[in-house]
């Protein structure tokens, strides 16, 4: 491979991490800062449905207490009484939180091959270009996932991200037969949060798989960021900031 193709997939590599890292950043911008904004604005709150609820349940108190249960006249005309439909009760955990979690991760890890691609571009092409064909390929399966989620599309997630997994491992504990890495490598910030990211997707995937039956997966999407659930968007933001905080330091690489 000629020093030209070298830069030019060098400057792609570096691209699509800082891509990967300011996307993450507006995003949550995006999503988190009008949700702030109109929880603290004046006149911003409400009443709960819960006390909605204990007002109803107390006045039905006061009218069996004074006999006028039987008396007490409906709703006002234009009066709209709250009622919980189909599509306002609480999504599936698999919507709000497992699917959240591998898409985040997915693409967290596809983030740090694409940081340390260039690196080892310069240390070995073969070496460079697997973290490339991995980025685009975590990123790929991201892509999919968004779109639609299927039982093949989760069991592609398990295998590719395992293998990832287990290559890491290998040479950290090994290194790679046939000379191309005669001694194990040392353990980073970079890999380790790649593996705990690869991880986080082979389980969430393969919990995935478990909990649903191949013929229900039609109307499983990733849902609204307001309808996540609390422990996927906090996993959400520790991701970008460990990648941001990991771009700033220039750990490993």
């Amino acid at each position: 491979m000629t020093a030209w193709s070298q830069d030019t997939l060098t400057l792609l590599a570096h691209a699509v991490h800082y891509a990967l890292v300011a996307g993450g950043l507006i995003g949550l911008g995006w999503l988190l800062v009008p949700h702030l904004v109109t929880l603290h604005a004046p006149g911003s709150s409400r009443p709960t449905a819960l006390g909605e609820h204990e007002l109803r349940v107390a006045a039905l108190r006061s009218a069996a207490a004074t006999g006028r249960l039987a008396t007490l006249a409906p709703p006002a005309a234009g009066v709209v009484v709250p009622v919980r439909s189909a599509a306002a009760r609480p999504a599936a955990p698999e919507a709000t939180l497992l699917l959240p979690l591998a898409i985040v991760a997915s693409t967290a890890a596809a983030g740090v091959h694409a940081a340390m691609g260039p690196l080892h571009f310069r240390e070995a092409t073969l070496f460079g270009l697997f973290f490339a064909t991995a980025a685009v390929a975590q990123l790929g399966w991201t892509a999919l996932a968004l779109r639609s989620v299927t039982p093949a599309l989760l069991r592609v997630g398990v295998a590719l991200n395992l293998g990832c997994v287990v290559l890491w491992a290998t040479t950290r504990a090994w290194g790679l037969p046939l000379g191309l890495m005669p001694a194990p490598e040392p353990v980073g910030p970079w890999d380790l949060a790649a593996v705990a990211w690869e991880l986080g997707v082979v389980a969430a995937c393969a919990v995935l798989l478990r909990a649903r039956p191949p013929t229900s997966y039609a109307g499983l999407r990733l849902p609204a960021w307001v309808d996540w659930h609390r422990g996927a968007r906090a996993v959400a933001v520790a991701s970008v900031l460990v990648l941001l905080m990991l771009s700033l330091s220039g750990a490993g690489g």
